[in-house]
């Protein structure tokens, strides 16, 4: 029988047990000793078992995933949110001045939008592309209370309508296709591929973002994106050909520039 090589997966054994058998954490703990007695709850643990060995991310089983003291919805049409990406929740919530307006450009699951909705109070754009990524985005607004405060828009990038907003915010795919073979099994065969790779150099989005970023950012407006590793002096190339005169990158947990700041933009 083939078994897990990652220590790793106790927890995400653990976390599929709960899911199996429905239990809650504390159930957990006190039955895991026990004898199994549950056969719908075994097959459907094997099952789950199953697709973990075959490198499928938790997330993707459980159809859920915690994000900021959040749980949202998660399936395979969307990426699974990281940690790297609270860099940029962090740093947007510390600069929105109330009332704020605010675009999410490739919104996905909605993770960000939603949260600085709640957060703030903010009114977010949520502009998504994917048909399918777009369904997530709806079921996360509605899930979480926000309808009407997050606007869900089926589009590329920006919206149709030309809104001029205070912050623009983004996790745009910034993976190169040289890069793309090289991923992890369980990125590279089960999350998107278009929302992770742009490009040949992954910098096909976030030229496009910062292009038409001055355009629908107010006067002064805000720009802040998650970027790839070693992608800051690249991006930093890109922006100093901009209208955007201020800008500054905030490193994530391992001390890796991982979300750029841009503002100063004409409007």
């Amino acid at each position: 029988m083939k078994k897990f090589k990652d220590k790793d997966k106790s927890l995400d054994l653990q976390l599929l047990i709960e899911f199996a058998f429905n239990f809650t954490r504390e159930q957990y703990w006190i039955k895991k000793n026990e004898k199994i007695s549950d056969n719908i709850g075994l097959r459907k643990f094997y099952r789950c078992r199953k697709r973990l060995l075959q490198e499928e991310p938790i997330a993707y089983i459980l159809k859920q995933k915690e994000f900021y003291g959040e749980t949202f919805y998660i399936n395979k049409n969307v990426l699974i949110p990281r940690p790297e990406t609270e860099i940029l929740v962090e740093h947007a919530i510390g600069l929105i001045e109330e009332p704020a307006n605010i675009l999410d450009i490739g919104s996905g699951s909605g993770i960000i939008a939603i949260l600085l909705a709640k957060l703030t109070g903010a009114a977010v754009t949520a502009v998504e592309k994917s048909r399918k990524a777009f369904y997530v985005l709806k079921k996360n607004i509605a899930l979480h209370g926000v309808t009407g405060k997050v606007i869900p828009i089926y589009g590329d990038l920006f919206p149709a309508a030309a809104d001029k907003f205070d912050m623009i915010v983004s996790n745009p795919p910034y993976v190169s296709e040289a890069e793309w073979p090289g991923l992890a099994p369980g990125v590279k065969d089960h999350e998107p591929k278009e929302a992770l790779v742009a490009g040949e150099d992954g910098l096909l989005i976030i030229r496009r973002i910062v292009d038409g970023g001055d355009y629908f950012l107010k006067p002064g407006g805000k720009l802040l994106m998650e970027i790839g590793y070693q992608q800051e002096a690249l991006v930093r190339e890109i922006l100093a050909a901009s209208k955007f005169s201020v800008v500054e990158f905030f490193k994530d947990y391992s001390g890796i520039p991982r979300v750029v700041y841009a503002s100063g933009g004409q409007g």
